[in-house]
């Protein structure tokens, strides 16, 4: 038996047999030709050319079906890079002057352009290199009468791979597979969204040796939810994994179960449970839960791997197309949290030491302004036809949020002018995920309609772990007394002014923190929609009254481990919660 571990990205333990997946390295010849094969040389180019063309135009109608519009948008591209006259054209110069075969031309193309963009020394143009080698990888196929053998996946297949491209991910049958293994990968990148999305479960960075010790077809373990690989596993560990299996089922079954009952603790205390969402794929998982609305819906992730910002027209379809989706429930749109971690891959930003505290975010929108205008008139035109509120990312200043709210005012005197409907009404929110702003609550809160305080950025920022890290992750933690200082702050400010203050990212899926953050009188979480019925099932034994106590002890508490201690042994004892997230 051979053993693995990563880190999981999607929840979920499969059994299933390896499907071990490298991309073929073909060898290419190139060779000189006679001037007399140099029409049959251009007409070979030309022919493989239509069927690269029609083999991505398949996979895009195919992605589009399974994973919607937006998802497919990157292969619309790779067909423009496969169309584009200029490349076209030099690979036929080389045919024709340089008498080079069709493989020989294609790969000093590629050679001559990878060499321009290195020098060059820019994330963007790195990531369209791959993006033009997985392109030309298809034309190189057709010439050589190849097909991707993903295609063909065996039924219960677990794929182990390096990592995956987006035409890759396309071709696979969602129905034969169970699961992702890969070596590389993050949490935004395709396979983890996509894995996420369609509920299958995924686990990342991975040990390198993996690829080179697993078989074809041996029997293997994805436990999604521990980060745990067993390859040919012994008898008694399959045997314990199809139990765990079995009562994990029954336990979803349960909690779907509590789909239509009300999230309200037993002192009567109403606790909205809504869904963070990166995707439109994701709202029809949202809706199987019964979540209470979008407290999160990252616009960022809807522009990824695309060939240009949506202009506010496509904006303002997608934003109603979820307002009539979520029919009636509360949607919370952020505005455009670009940077750091999450560029998006044809907007040039500068190349920064410290991205995390650098041009990201809110800084971005007010120095680009026609992007800003554009995303805030789509929003509030949005506004119209459901009930959206505008979440506000990144503010560090009292001066930047009111920089903000008066260019919010210009749009709305815009729309005003060319007599287009909105709503006047509509709520403004503020993302507090920068300590600065925190410790400034008590005034931020007189500025807005509502808080959602963003964990996963204020936990790193707070203490100074960059979460993305895996070298220092032991030290990235919910528990630290000084994040949940913060937290306690900001909604006691909110209270104050009488504004709704939420609990958005991770923490706010954190089984053992729930009951501090009942205790602090918060009213919203917002969560993966995956979490949202374990979060109820927790609620509905929760007294907010009997809880003071534990926050009294927490609040005293100086050490984060301290704090992690007491809150697991607390819900031991008192309601029966051993294991969970």
């Amino acid at each position: 038996m051979k053993s693995y571990r990563g880190t999981p990205v999607s929840r979920g333990i499969v059994i299933g047999k390896v499907y071990k997946y490298s991309r073929k390295r073909t060898l290419i010849k190139t060779y000189q030709i006679d001037v007399e094969e140099v029409a049959e040389e251009l007409k070979r180019f030309a022919e493989a050319r239509e069927i690269a063309h029609q083999t991505l135009l398949h996979i895009k109608e195919k992605a589009s079906r399974d994973l919607g519009e937006s998802q497919a948008q990157i292969f619309k591209a790779y067909i423009h890079m496969l169309n584009d006259p200029v490349f076209s054209e030099k690979i036929q110069e080389l045919i024709s002057e340089e008498r080079l075969n069709v493989e020989g031309a294609i790969q000093k193309a590629l050679a001559e352009l990878s060499e321009k963009f290195r020098r060059l020394d820019n994330d963007y143009f790195q990531e369209r290199l791959r993006d033009i080698e997985d392109v030309l990888s298809y034309l190189l196929g057709a010439l050589q009468g190849n097909t991707n053998n993903l295609s063909n996946l065996p039924e219960g297949s677990i794929i182990v791979a390096e990592d995956l491209t987006p035409s890759e991910i396309a071709l696979i049958d969602k129905e034969l597979l169970k699961g992702f293994v890969l070596k590389q990968g993050g949490m935004t990148s395709h396979t983890s969204i996509v894995a996420r999305s369609l509920g299958i479960p995924a686990i990342i960075n991975v040990d390198k040796r993996i690829m080179d010790e697993v078989k074809n077809g041996e029997v293997i373990i994805l436990d999604g939810i521990r980060g745990e690989i067993y390859v040919s596993p012994e008898g008694e560990i399959l045997e314990r994994y199809r139990k765990k299996i079995t009562i994990l089922k029954k336990k979803e079954e349960e909690l779907l179960g509590l789909s239509q009952e009300e999230s309200i603790t037993r002192d009567g205390q109403r606790i909205r449970l809504a869904a963070n969402i990166n995707s439109l794929a994701e709202l029809d998982s949202v809706l199987r839960v019964n979540g209470d609305g979008i407290g999160l819906l990252r616009t960022e992730f809807l522009f990824l791997k695309k060939e240009h910002l949506f202009d506010e027209e496509r904006q303002f379809k997608i934003y109603k197309k979820v307002l009539e989706k979520m029919d009636g429930r509360p949607v919370v749109i952020r505005l455009l949290d670009i940077g750091g971690d999450k560029d998006l891959p044809y907007f040039e930003s500068p190349k920064e030491i410290n991205p995390f505290l650098g041009w990201r975010g809110i800084r971005i929108s007010l120095e680009r302004q026609d992007i800003f205008k554009s995303q805030l008139r789509a929003l509030l035109r949005a506004s119209h036809y459901g009930d959206i509120s505008i979440l506000i990312p990144f503010i560090s200043s009292i001066e930047e949020l009111r920089e903000v709210k008066g260019i919010i005012i210009e749009v709305k005197n815009e729309l005003e002018q060319e007599d287009i409907p909105y709503n006047r009404q509509i709520k403004i929110g503020l993302m507090i995920e920068i300590p600065s702003t925190a410790v400034m609550a008590h005034a931020f809160a007189r500025e807005v309609d509502f808080f959602s305080i963003g964990t996963n950025d204020l936990i790193q920022y707070t203490i100074a772990v960059d979460r993305n890290n895996s070298r220092i992750a032991s030290l990235y933690t919910p528990f630290h007394p000084a994040v949940l200082k913060l937290i306690h702050q900001v909604v006691k400010a909110g209270q104050a002014e009488k504004i709704g203050v939420s609990i958005c990212g991770e923490a706010a899926a954190n089984k053992y923190l729930l009951p501090v953050f009942v205790a602090m009188g918060i009213t919203e979480l917002s969560m993966s929609s995956g979490y949202i019925l374990e979060a109820k099932k927790l609620i509905r034994k929760l007294s907010r009254e009997e809880l003071g106590q534990v926050l009294e002890k927490v609040m005293e508490m100086n050490q984060a481990v301290e704090i992690e201690e007491y809150l697991k042994r607390y819900m031991e004892e008192n309601l029966g919660g051993k294991n969970g997230r």
